[in-house]
């Protein structure tokens, strides 16, 4: 996976346009995957993976109990 400076102008705006939608349609509390952000923000597997791996490391989703499990939205 890339790190946020690695990412080309054009992922980095994708993954801006994703992360707004994302804190529009989740609320505290909510779960949250990978899955769950591809079909409600329409967009692929990598724009949504780092979407939430970002979200984890801001401290704003816990990551669940395995890699592949449902997240919560904090």
């Amino acid at each position: 996976m890339k790190t946020k400076s690695n990412l080309t102008a054009e992922q980095f705006k994708s993954d801006i346009e994703t992360r707004t939608k994302v804190f529009g349609m989740f609320k505290s509390d909510d779960n949250i995957s990978i899955s769950l952000i591809q079909r409600k923000c329409s967009t692929g597997y990598f724009t949504a993976s780092r979407t939430l791996e970002n979200l984890i490391e801001d401290g704003l989703v816990k990551r669940g109990k395995t890699v592949h499990d449902v997240c919560r939205f904090l």
